[in-house]
């Protein structure tokens, strides 16, 4: 009796041990994943090439401005590696200056045109990542690929001070590709996104009056943005 008594004490003793020393279960990460985000982008603008009445501008200032995004991302994992895309609505602003005086190294005086736009458009990210931290509920990630907006015509608006000319109107590309770079950093179902996005194509297709419809060859103005944005999110 004493016997089994002291054999049932070492096993009991025993037991809590061993379960302190077996592996705890891992989650297994879904291999289709879904979220909603939103968040802020504050957009800037490069100019690539300025010209004004034939003279080709070289300066000009630009004022970054926040606009604001809501999106849903769809995500397939690997291993190691994932592809993400979604579908989203966006709204940047911009606001640069040029100096139309800047073409002639002898004027003494500064011509300022300024130029300010808003832009509203439907996104379609097409990205590939890559778990750097793959430890659940944490993870960090990096991912790049491009991004397209398609512009909504009818809320593109282009607003110029500066200029003696009234009335002028600016056609918007239709397909703007951007390439993105990011940082995503998951801890539960909650995820933070840091990206940075250069635009590729020129968004500019050229200024006209009201009352004409071609171009007018007199004002050039093309330019790229970068986008520079902070969203939060829910992974389901």
């Amino acid at each position: 009796m004493k016997r089994a008594l002291t054999v049932l004490t070492f096993v009991l003793l025993a037991m809590p041990a061993a379960q302190a020393a077996s592996p705890a279960p891992q989650e297994t990460m879904s291999v289709f994943t879904w979220g909603v985000r939103a968040g802020f982008a504050a957009n800037s603008t490069y100019v690539t090439n300025a010209f004004i009445d034939g003279h080709s501008i070289e300066e000009y200032q630009q004022d970054t401005q926040l606009g604001n995004f809501a999106a849903l991302q769809f995500r397939v994992n690997a291993r190691r590696l994932f592809f993400q895309t979604g579908l989203g609505i966006s709204l940047n602003k911009s606001t640069f200056s040029i100096d139309r005086n800047s073409w002639n190294p002898e004027s003494e005086s500064a011509s300022e045109m300024e130029l300010s736009y808003s832009l509203t458009s439907m996104t379609l990210p097409l990205q590939i990542g890559c778990h750097i931290i793959n430890s659940s509920p944490y993870s960090m990630s990096v991912f790049t690929g491009p991004r397209f907006r398609i512009p909504f015509h009818d809320k593109y608006m282009t607003e110029f001070s500066g200029i003696a000319q009234e009335g002028w109107e600016e056609d918007i590309t239709n397909i703007i590709p951007g390439w993105t770079l990011g940082l995503a950093i998951q801890i539960g179902r909650s995820f933070f996104d840091f990206e940075y996005e250069y635009g590729i194509r020129n968004i500019s297709e050229g200024f006209h009056p009201v009352a004409a419809e071609t171009p007018d060859p007199g004002i050039i103005l093309n330019r790229r943005m970068g986008i520079m944005s902070f969203s939060f999110g829910i992974m389901f």
